[in-house]
């Protein structure tokens, strides 16, 4: 099931990449297939030219708050 997800996540732009995440993140729910879709998602961000460290270490992915694209890196959206 992850390769099905890492395959459809492959040819999305980062703005794809972003908007995916944050319609994913506010769920509180969490079944196999939603980590596995976590996994590819990491997995996409991780293979981009973007810096992703303000919310990607080497121990897994932050799903504390929504993101945004600004430049060439990814931040955290602390203030709503």
């Amino acid at each position: 099931m992850k390769k099905e997800y890492t395959e459809q996540l492959a040819n999305k732009t980062i703005e794809e990449l972003v908007d995916n995440f944050n319609s994913d993140q506010p769920s509180q729910g969490w079944v196999t297939a939603r980590g596995y879709f976590l996994a590819a998602l990491r997995e996409a961000f991780l293979d981009s030219e973007v810096d992703c460290s303000n919310f990607i270490s080497e121990n897994g992915m932050s799903l504390q708050y929504q993101i945004r694209l600004e430049g060439n890196i990814i931040f955290q959206v602390k203030d709503n």
